[in-house]
């Protein structure tokens, strides 16, 4: 075996131990110095990489991947919303453009009841005066009494609104009132109605107050009590 073939073996694993490699160490005294120096190289090395592996390495491993694809999806997630956001401007815009005249808020709360009837006609989550009271004195109001028991009261969007959505019980039977704050360009008619439902609206103070309820349920009672209850704070 010449010198170079010898080299490029020992550099590759001076621990082997074929007969041919052996026997090439053998024919002079400086392959074997040669070979002890690469074998205490590499006993230095392995030593060197014998470092201790921490007992929650892989949790922290795991951890760092959750936390880097937390990351991509939450720049994912900003960009997709600014995208949403970028296309409801321009719709919301183009309706802006389109519509003429204040919009009539009678037809949103027919619409809004229709949506949500599958839901509210069957609720009751047993809402005191107090909760409620709570809900709207960030509209400048307060109810010192309703015709009945309240089922639900929560925050709902009126064309934009932050407005209060309430389902409660009365003599006429369980009906929805919206309390929705005053916006320029915005209506709410007195008498409104479709093939399902029917309503009626009274502005008090700051908001609009509108009942709905079923076609033929008699709602002005409703109203009377409704506003009879409501001070502006």
């Amino acid at each position: 075996m010449d010198e170079l073939e010898f080299r490029r073996r020992a550099y590759a694993d001076p621990n082997q131990r074929d007969d041919d490699f052996l026997a090439a160490i053998e024919e002079a005294d400086s392959r074997a110095d040669f070979i002890q120096e690469l074998q205490a190289m590499d006993r230095q090395l392995e030593q060197s990489l014998k470092v201790p592996v921490p007992e929650d390495l892989a949790e922290r491993l795991l951890l760092k991947q959750n936390l880097t694809v937390h990351r991509v999806q939450k720049r994912r997630h900003r960009w997709q919303m600014a995208a949403a956001a970028s296309v409801a401007f321009a719709v919301g815009l183009s309706l802006a453009v389109i519509k003429e005249g204040p919009a009539d808020l009678g037809q949103h709360a027919l619409a809004h009841v229709a949506h949500e009837a599958g839901y509210v006609d069957t609720v009751d989550e047993r809402v005191d005066l107090t909760a409620l009271n709570t809900k709207l004195a960030s509209f400048g109001g307060q109810f010192s009494e309703l015709p009945g028991q309240i089922y639900y009261a929560n925050y709902c969007d009126f064309e934009g609104i932050r407005s209060l959505h309430v389902v409660m019980g009365s003599e006429q039977g369980r009906v929805t009132l919206f309390v929705i704050p005053k916006q320029s360009q915005m209506s709410l008619p007195a008498q409104f109605a479709d093939q399902r439902y029917h309503g009626i609206g009274e502005d008090r103070g700051q908001v609009h107050l509108a009942i709905v309820g079923d076609k033929g349920q008699p709602l002005e009672p409703v109203l009377k009590r409704v506003e009879a209850g409501y001070q502006s704070l």
